[in-house]
């Protein structure tokens, strides 16, 4: 707060009970320094919402390979199966032990797409959304004189 006016050292901790008028310089001065908190709040928020995007991705592409291994050794095994399959013209041998691993493998890649189509539905920027509503709130809520 800029007084017009000497300071007294030994009055100087005493609050003021009402503040002098400013100029048109301080004023301008004070808006340019909202103005860049105002940005600098914006710039930490984007950068806390490119941390969960960031890890929303990792997830989904750890999940992606996931599901594109179990995928590739599921198919490795059907076609053993089927080898064996014809090796042996449906008698009983490790057609079934290979089968009821291609099954389980393929349906181990099938939740893992699931999981991935489930978090790409997910809402992103969600600290974002929240900030914006409280402060429309806020705004909605605040007395003007």
């Amino acid at each position: 707060m800029a007084l017009n006016g000497p300071v007294d050292p030994a009055n100087s901790a005493k609050p003021a009970l009402r503040e002098e008028p400013r100029g048109l310089f301080e004023e301008i001065l004070s808006l340019l320094g909202s103005v860049a908190s105002y940005f600098q709040n914006l710039a930490v928020l984007a950068g806390e919402e490119s941390k969960e995007a960031l890890a929303l991705g990792l997830r989904m592409g750890l999940l992606l390979l996931v599901a594109l291994f179990f995928a590739g050794f599921g198919y490795a095994l059907l076609v053993i199966a089927v080898a064996f399959f014809a090796a042996h013209f449906l008698g009983v041998s490790w057609f079934w032990i290979l089968a009821g691993f291609t099954t389980l493998h393929l349906l181990i890649a099938a939740v893992c797409v699931n999981r991935i189509k489930a978090l790409c539905r997910t809402k992103l920027f969600e600290t974002t959304r929240r900030e914006i509503t409280a402060d429309i709130d806020a705004l909605r809520k605040e007395k003007r004189p």
